[in-house]
């Protein structure tokens, strides 16, 4: 379902990437309340809402080639897919969790200069750089698809740690300008490493993380040391960062349950 047609009334030249920025953030600091739910139904009935409606109809005339560097292209599809997903519960009327929509992930769209893309394509398609989700999925994007021209081939880790679907057990939500995507991205990371997502017992050498390090392990690394090194590196705590990279080989992972109910802002 294409959530974004309708008809523009265009007075004047639309700065898409900047509006789209804007409504998240009035989103996120209006309705997103600290360790509270966020309010999905004052959502909906809101101007925010109104706003986010119009804003994205502009999207069916944006040609996504207009953005040039990595940066920038990073800071508006990170952006772009936390709004969907908004958009999306809201539309959807989501109570519970994400998968009261069968196949959430692929059923609700928008429109991009002429082009659908849904919550899947955007992730796996676009910021993963065509990438599979597993292995025996095709890449979102296949023979001629003239939407790969947008994918971004260099992966970035951690899109992962920015990318908000919406449960509890996923990343908190933020806004991510370009001029300071490459901070922000490393503030994302650290913030979700550095609690309960992330648990490591030094004694036993045992890490309990987040299932999505299970899910992306490739985009992390090629081998569970290499995965381990990298991920260590947004630790503060000095001892369990340098444990982790001096014995990584001797470190064993189980993942959490991943709480896909409608999350909390923290």
């Amino acid at each position: 379902m294409i959530l974004n047609n309708g008809t523009l009334v265009v007075t004047e030249s639309p700065n898409t990437v900047g509006d789209i920025r804007d409504v998240l953030s009035r989103i996120l600091e209006t309705y997103f309340i600290p360790n509270g739910t966020p309010e999905y139904d004052k959502i909906r009935l809101s101007q925010e809402y109104n706003t986010l409606i119009e804003c994205v109809r502009f999207l069916q005339i944006f040609n996504p080639t207009e953005i040039e560097s990595n940066n920038q292209k990073k800071a508006f599809w990170i952006n772009l897919y936390n709004l969907l997903t908004i958009h999306s519960i809201v539309h959807f009327q989501i109570k519970l969790t994400v998968w009261e929509r069968p196949n959430f992930f692929f059923s609700a769209e928008y429109n991009i200069g002429g082009y659908r893309f849904s919550l899947y394509d955007i992730v796996h398609g676009i910021l993963r750089g065509n990438r599979r989700r597993w292995w025996f999925f095709p890449p979102p994007f296949r023979g001629f698809d003239p939407r790969i021209r947008f994918a971004i081939n260099e992966l970035d880790p951690r899109i992962h740690f920015a990318l908000h679907s919406g449960s509890r057990s996923c990343p908190r939500l933020a806004v991510y300008p370009a001029d300071r995507i490459d901070e922000d991205l490393d503030a994302a990371a650290r913030r979700f490493i550095n609690s309960n997502k992330f648990i490591y017992d030094k004694q036993t050498k045992i890490l309990s993380c987040s299932k999505i390090f299970k899910w992306f392990a490739q985009d992390f690394g090629k081998t569970k040391i290499e995965r381990l090194v990298y991920l260590a590196q947004f630790v503060d705590d000095d001892e369990i960062r340098k444990d982790i990279q001096e014995e990584a080989s001797a470190v064993s992972v189980k993942y959490l349950p991943y709480d896909w109910h409608l999350n909390s802002s923290e």
